[in-house]
């Protein structure tokens, strides 16, 4: 009786691993997974990532741009004694620090924003085309910019070139994504197309 038992739990172990094994698998060869990510996890790390990158770059241009302007407005009234420059640096550095504290806030959540319509954006046009290829990359990264470039209001020529760094940074993060996923032995629909079509010559 109890090696009856242990055969059966030993069974029921067997058939949860293999369980296992074949949704890791089938979760390895979704056709609209990309960075090894289904698309919740993606955008969460996404966003973490591009907030993070932002809040870096908008803490130090704010805290440069607060710094300048302090240097600026007081440069007409400097102090003269030991303890007005004591405090003059001393709220020299405050405006530093809270102005690199509201850049870093600022560009944080823009350069978020932007990531997050982007992956929204491709994520959807995988969705239409079936699977994770270029063509949704290239998509969100143009759409992306146009976005971006009515929001800010940019002129004419700043909207265009803005389209076109959208573009190419698509079609640049959707080649590489392509390449690896070819890499290990998934490619893109598009290339079994391209093979069928080039065979002949």
């Amino acid at each position: 009786m109890a090696a009856a038992a242990q055969h059966s739990n030993k069974d029921n172990a067997v058939d949860r691993s293999i369980e296992a094994n074949d949704n890791d698998v089938s979760r390895q060869h979704d056709p609209l997974m990309r960075l090894r990510m289904s698309l919740n996890d993606r955008l969460m790390t996404m966003a973490m990532v591009s907030f993070g990158a932002g809040a870096l770059c908008g803490g130090y241009v704010g805290g440069k741009h607060s710094s300048r302007q302090y240097l600026a407005e007081r440069a007409h009234r400097l102090p003269t004694t030991a303890e007005g420059w004591y405090f003059y640096q001393k709220w020299k550095n405050y405006r530093t620090t809270l102005g690199a504290i509201k850049g870093a806030a600022r560009y944080g959540a823009k350069i978020s924003a932007c990531v997050m319509a982007f992956s929204a954006i491709e994520a959807m046009a995988d969705r239409v085309v079936g699977e994770a290829q270029m063509a949704s990359s290239a998509i969100a990264g143009l759409s992306t910019a146009v976005g971006v470039s009515l929001v800010a209001r940019l002129p004419r020529s700043s909207a265009r070139r803005a389209r076109a760094a959208g573009l190419c940074v698509g079609l640049l993060t959707g080649c590489l994504q392509d390449a690896n996923r070819w890499a290990h032995g998934h490619p893109p629909a598009y290339v079994g197309w391209l093979q069928k079509k080039t065979k002949g010559f």
